[in-house]
């Protein structure tokens, strides 16, 4: 259900062990071809997808686009807020959904940047009060949840896996919003770095900070050029499906 289109003593009556799901975007440069709301826009995809297979099994909250950007703010057009403000922003979130009685809370993340200051928020939450202490907080990406139905072969990637305005999210825009991207204008950036300890498209194993326009001056990565809608709509699906079933098992835990 989108919990939205309740009133509110619809929501005081509602039960209180369905799973409130909140998912994350943000408004930031997504190189020449893709549009400033890409992570909003696919985020929100997935949510309408598992709003519709779960139906009133859930409430849904209207998609944040107003994310933790600010290692894109080289780029114009990109609106971000600190770390620490969107921390906080997020502990609201918790604490209001917290207030109306509701035990289980998933934010359903689609971009990189909110999930350190989103993990800190839930983190920060559970140690100060043990009102918490009866409730799940959780926070996953859905290219984490998803993973294991992710992978290259699975959907005909040239790219090894998910990184930014790239063969995936690329394909996938093309999918669910293929008016608003520009292939013509694809530039994407070779990584920077490539070893056995870190690269610059796919981390490794040890964290690195950099401003994304230092790593990928184009702020695009991973070969986008070879993005297809078919692609797109068959990650979609595989994604959905995941975070379905993951909001299923959520549901379970006592």
């Amino acid at each position: 259900m989108i919990l939205g289109n309740n009133c509110w003593i619809d929501i005081e009556k509602a039960d209180k062990n369905h799973v409130v799901v909140v998912p994350l975007g943000s408004l930031e440069q997504h190189g020449h071809h893709l549009p400033l709301l890409t992570d909003t826009y696919l985020v929100t995809a997935v949510a309408d997808r598992v709003e519709i297979e779960l139906g009133d099994q859930i409430y849904m909250l209207p998609t944040l686009w107003l994310g933790s950007s600010d290692h894109h703010l080289d780029h114009p057009g990109t609106v971000s807020v600190s770390s620490a403000l969107y921390t906080n922003m997020i502990k609201n979130i918790v604490r209001s959904i917290a207030k109306a009685g509701f035990r289980r809370v998933y934010f359903l993340n689609g971009h990189g940047g909110n999930i350190v200051p989103g993990t800190q928020a839930i983190n920060e939450l559970v140690n100060e009060s043990k009102v918490y202490d009866d409730m799940w907080l959780a926070l996953g990406s859905y290219w984490t949840v998803a993973a294991p139905e992710m992978s290259a072969e699975l959907h005909g990637m040239a790219s090894k896996q998910l990184s930014h305005a790239c063969e995936y999210e690329t394909s996938m825009m093309l999918s669910i919003q293929g008016e608003l991207v520009s292939m013509e204008r694809v530039t994407a950036s070779p990584p920077l770095v490539d070893t056995l300890y870190y690269h610059s498209e796919h981390g490794g194993r040890v964290n690195v900070a950099k401003r994304l326009t230092t790593s990928a001056p184009t702020g695009a990565m991973g070969n986008p050029e070879v993005a297809t809608a078919e692609k797109g709509e068959s990650l979609l699906n595989a994604i959905a499906g995941e975070v379905v079933e993951f909001i299923r098992n959520f549901s379970t835990w006592k």
